[in-house]
């Protein structure tokens, strides 16, 4: 276990995941915005880049 001085210096937020959220690990909640979302990434481009010179 890590003292609290650790903890403080530490740059890695402390965080606790509720064990209670695995039931939602495989499961599709949003499935129409999936379908959606899906469908704009398979349409979307990339915006050009433009080469800076130095």
């Amino acid at each position: 276990m890590r003292t609290v001085e650790e903890l403080n210096k530490s740059k890695a937020p402390i965080v606790r995941i509720d064990p209670s959220l695995e039931q939602y690990r495989d499961k599709v909640l949003f499935p129409e915005k999936l379908a959606k979302a899906n469908e704009l990434l398979k349409t979307a481009k990339l915006p050009s880049r433009k080469r800076v010179t130095s």
